[in-house]
């Protein structure tokens, strides 16, 4: 059965949503600011439509966002979903775990939250937005897991 992420995980993804767009709309003022009055071929003041839908979609990608985040854990494998406009699944076999990490930045850190990274010889993949308590579960189960995994192949070995 997928969990939910807590209600705090869309309190955090929207505080760095906003973020980005208070980011966004300071660079776009910054291109305005130099090009309004050039002989640009089309009208300057299209940026601040291109402003304004960058707003509508940062403000609504948290909810979105925040529905469609689910993970799970098996005997066999973690399975992630997330996505704003496209959703990705990742799926990752639990004999395959390498390296189990946890990282909070600073408005993680706020909110209580943090993030799993599950590194595997593929790549690596994320389970952002869990508790801390959780993730530091999250961690131990994990690390157990790589632990007996790599004892019982040196013992067959």
């Amino acid at each position: 059965m997928y969990e939910k992420l807590n209600v705090k995980a869309r309190s955090l993804m929207l505080v760095c949503e906003i973020t980005a767009c208070l980011v966004a709309t300071v660079t776009i003022f910054i291109i305005w600011f130099f090009i309004r009055n050039t002989d640009i071929p089309f009208s300057a003041d299209i940026i601040w439509v291109v402003d304004a839908v960058i707003w509508v979609l940062g403000i609504a990608a948290p909810f979105v966002r925040y529905e469609r985040y689910r993970y799970r854990f098996t005997d066999e494998e973690i399975d992630v979903k997330e996505g704003f406009i496209f959703v990705t699944r990742n799926i990752v076999p639990i004999e395959r775990l390498h390296k189990v990490a946890m990282q909070s930045g600073p408005f993680d850190r706020i909110f209580g939250l943090s993030k799993v990274i599950i590194t595997t010889a593929g790549g690596d993949v994320t389970i952002r937005f869990i508790e801390h308590q959780k993730a530091e579960e999250i961690v131990d189960t994990l690390k157990t897991r790589i632990n007996s995994y790599a004892y019982q192949t040196r013992a067959e070995g």
